[in-house]
């Protein structure tokens, strides 16, 4: 073996070794780390590890390293048009059901004048009965009040059961105007709500 043979032997195991590294550096390498792709006011794309903070809530997408798109983040705006798209559907579908009951329960108007005066009725009888309870109570109350002002008149003590007396049935007339004003309330919500019916029924009709 002459000098250039010993030197060729020795050189290629160098130069194998060389370009098997060569070639592990040139495989190209993807990290299992993802990115952020977003636009910016001016409508420029960016990309980066996060969403900066001043457009977390814009639209944006996550890709992988080969550039492919995996997720796509909505922006808050966007999600609110989606929820209120879906009330005004179930919105929609409650008046729906609502104007096939109103449909399927009156033939015509009158029958929804008769129905309100019907729930009215009940109301009226409730707020009959306060009001006489209350002027029952009213008529009591004055004449124990002008007979414990007599007693303070002559200077002479107050009964205590008379006392209680007066107190309690100031309590109970308190509470009979409650009850009263409530159900006076009642009535007017259901006055409207029997109207609306109506208007909305002969709408449904024409």
């Amino acid at each position: 073996m002459n000098k250039n043979g010993v030197l060729d032997s020795m050189l290629l195991p160098a130069l194998f070794s060389g370009l098997v590294l060569l070639c592990v550096f040139s495989i190209p390498t993807y990290s299992a780390s993802k990115i952020v792709k977003w636009k910016d006011e001016k409508g420029n794309t960016n990309y980066g590890d996060n969403v900066p903070a001043q457009y977390s809530g814009t639209d944006n997408s996550v890709i992988n390293q080969q550039g492919i798109t995996i997720k796509h983040n909505k922006s808050i705006s966007h999600q609110g048009e989606v929820i209120e798209a879906q009330n005004l559907e179930l919105e929609k579908k409650e008046q729906e059901k609502k104007d096939k009951a109103l449909l399927n329960s009156f033939t015509n108007a009158e029958e929804i004048d008769l129905a309100r005066d019907r729930n009215l009725q009940l109301d009226l009888i409730s707020i009959e009965g306060l009001e006489l309870q209350r002027s029952n109570n009213l008529k009591r109350l004055a004449e124990n009040q002008k007979f414990a002002d007599s007693l303070v008149k002559k200077h002479q003590p107050v009964p205590a059961d008379l006392s209680a007396e007066i107190k309690n049935t100031q309590a109970e007339v308190v509470k009979q105007n409650k009850l009263i004003s409530e159900r006076k309330a009642m009535m007017e919500k259901t006055k409207k709500r029997f109207n609306d019916d109506k208007i909305r029924f002969i709408e449904l009709k024409k």
